[in-house]
């Protein structure tokens, strides 16, 4: 419970190895131990929201502002319509950022017409759409996506598609590093 130190070794970790490293090496691995203790003991709920907050903010503070990126049109970060679970997105952002990609991150639960308004809206390059839980892995979402005079590409992430329908044209990502090269190759 003691932010201020988690913010510390996070921002240390950030410095020393990087989004990616800092994601899959300290964030997940803790992440995971304190989602399994509250399984277990159904104790630790505060902890857990005191760790998301910290990371939250580590990886806002480690994305920079990217006014004239090496992407002419935008990609854009959102959650699956009802899935709350966005902190993954963050890290996503921050990497794509620190390689001069410009993203708009729409964050947690965007409903399905602020999807689709967003896309008509930005035409973006790329959208990353995140599902945590299965329940929210609708591949209905992709279908109804508006299509644009430019190509858009579409990917999939978060451990609610492993066992789901990844409807075309999208594409699965497998995590964090998959992510952002897939993200990155789309948009040059």
């Amino acid at each position: 419970m003691d932010s201020i130190a988690v913010q510390e070794m996070l921002a240390d970790s950030l410095a020393a190895d990087g989004v990616i490293a800092t994601w899959n090496e300290v964030v997940r691995p803790v992440l995971t131990a304190v989602a399994a203790r509250w399984q277990l003991s159904g104790a630790g709920v505060e902890v857990e929201h005191l760790l998301n907050e910290c990371v939250l903010a580590a990886f806002v503070r480690a994305t920079p502002l990217v006014s004239a990126g090496r992407n002419h049109r935008p990609v854009l970060l959102a959650c699956m319509p009802e899935e709350r679970h966005n902190l993954p997105l963050y890290p996503l952002a921050a990497e794509l950022a620190q390689r001069g990609v410009v993203v708009r991150q729409l964050g947690a639960a965007l409903p399905m017409d602020a999807l689709a308004a967003a896309v008509r809206r930005t035409a973006p390059s790329a959208v990353v759409l995140w599902a945590q839980l299965p329940r929210y892995a609708d591949p209905g979402v992709i279908s109804a996506l508006p299509r644009t005079r430019q190509q858009v590409r579409l990917f999939v992430g978060g451990p609610g598609w492993r066992r789901g329908v990844v409807a075309g044209p999208a594409e699965r990502v497998e995590d964090l590093a998959a992510a952002v090269d897939a993200v990155e190759a789309a948009v040059t």
